[in-house]
């Protein structure tokens, strides 16, 4: 993990970024107490954003992908906070300023089969966001003190055959931008809206397919920052909203559905073991009493009957003169971000997913009619319950409002 902390006199912020699938929300509201209790920094002003690597020690709960390590996620909450005490402990007068370049290592995953329907493949033609967004903040002599910067798509290079614990992409690239502007850069990676984008191409999925695709990002982010006009703190002010929205959620299944769920759940962990295969695969057996714990849980709740449920969502902005950074707590669509950012009353906008915890896939309403697994199969990992359509428009307008507040407030 790696932290920047920025203070103009009167607001303080701290980003953090890290090399993990995600953070537990109660992971993320202790490693924010410490960084209060260390610095004074308020919990809406800490920002900590995952890579999203699928190649990390576990600080998340998905069912039927093991338990997280309690010792592993007791130090990793003390770690960070701890990257941003020594950030705050080092605070110096410092020049900042922002620029975007094209770059794409990425390519939108849901497409369209024949007798198949929506699955996860390549589509050529779908939405993806072509460009890194990248923030410099130098010393008064020029000398680069951090470089963040932010991409879309999902660090899955490496796949499952992977046993090894990797940054993916985004660890070359923040090597190249180390590499190439030298010194003590401290150089940090933020995942951006990667719900739908895969990294592309993967290729054989080797640690060459990973090395290729981030120095083809550190690249272009060593170029944007080498043509970023940065300005003295002075003129770069700060400043913070957040908001915490409530997202409707579908009702459970009619109880008679909900049961035939349970008794599909337990056949298919029967036939796993049915020979002539006695043994079935450890992955393929987890998954499957994964599901069947969800198809349990979705059986109490039908029993309990149909009434409104919403899950809270926090939407984060923060303001760094002329530019916002948005965090948003899932694997969020592209189309988020680039809705956000074309309507943002700034000059530059990042939008950022797998911020201070992650409620899992949050697909754009068209998606919804498509379904495909980020609609239809992937909550269940998650939780119990998939959102509904009407979700996106209520964090569209969400974070609209609060973009529009930095400015006018």
């Amino acid at each position: 993990a790696k932290a920047l902390v920025l203070d103009d006199g009167r607001t303080k912020l701290a980003i953090v970024t890290s090399d993990l699938l995600s953070m537990d929300f109660d992971l993320v509201e202790r490693t924010r107490k410490l960084i209060y209790e260390r610095t004074g920094i308020p919990a809406s002003h800490a920002m900590l954003n995952s890579s999203h690597t699928h190649s990390a020690p576990a600080a998340a709960t998905l069912r039927g992908l093991g338990a997280r390590d309690e010792a592993y996620c007791d130090v990793l909450c003390r770690k960070i906070a701890s990257a941003v005490q020594m950030a705050a402990s080092q605070l110096t007068e410092a020049k900042f300023g922002a620029a975007r370049e094209p770059v794409l290592v990425g390519i939108n995953r849901r497409q369209v089969v024949a007798n198949k329907g929506m699955v996860l493949g390549v589509n050529p033609q779908g939405t993806v966001a072509a460009y890194v967004d990248v923030l410099r903040v130098e010393r008064l002599d020029g000398e680069a003190m951090a470089v963040l910067f932010s991409h879309a798509a999902h660090p899955v290079v490496l796949g499952g055959s992977n046993l090894l614990v990797t940054a993916d992409y985004p660890g070359y690239a923040m090597a190249v931008v180390k590499q190439v502007l030298g010194g003590n850069v401290v150089a940090m990676f933020a995942q951006a809206c990667c719900g739908n984008i895969n990294a592309h191409p993967r290729v054989g999925g080797t640690y060459a397919d990973a090395k290729r695709l981030g120095t083809i990002l550190g690249a272009a982010t060593v170029k944007a920052a080498a043509l970023i006009q940065t300005q003295t703190t002075a003129d770069v002010p700060l400043g913070m909203a957040d908001e915490t929205v409530q997202l409707p959620l579908q009702p459970p299944l009619p109880l008679d559905e909900a049961r035939k769920q349970v008794e599909a759940a337990e056949q298919k962990i029967k036939d796993l073991f049915a020979q002539p295969n006695p043994h079935p695969h450890p992955g393929q057996l987890k998954l499957a009493q994964g599901t069947l714990e969800w198809a349990r849980d979705m059986l109490n709740l039908s029993e309990e009957g149909d009434k409104p449920r919403t899950q809270p969502f926090e939407i984060q902005v923060f303001r760094i003169g002329d530019v916002a950074v948005v965090g948003l707590p899932g694997e969020v669509f592209v189309e988020y971000q680039l809705h956000l950012d074309q309507h943002a009353p700034f000059k530059q906008t990042l939008v950022l997913g797998h911020t201070n915890g992650c409620i899992g896939y949050v697909p754009t309403a068209d998606a919804f009619p498509q379904g495909g697994y980020e609609v239809t199969t992937a909550y269940k990992y998650y939780g119990t319950l998939m959102r509904t359509p009407e979700s996106d428009g209520i964090i569209r307008s969400a974070g609209l409002r609060l973009l529009k507040a930095m400015v006018d407030g």
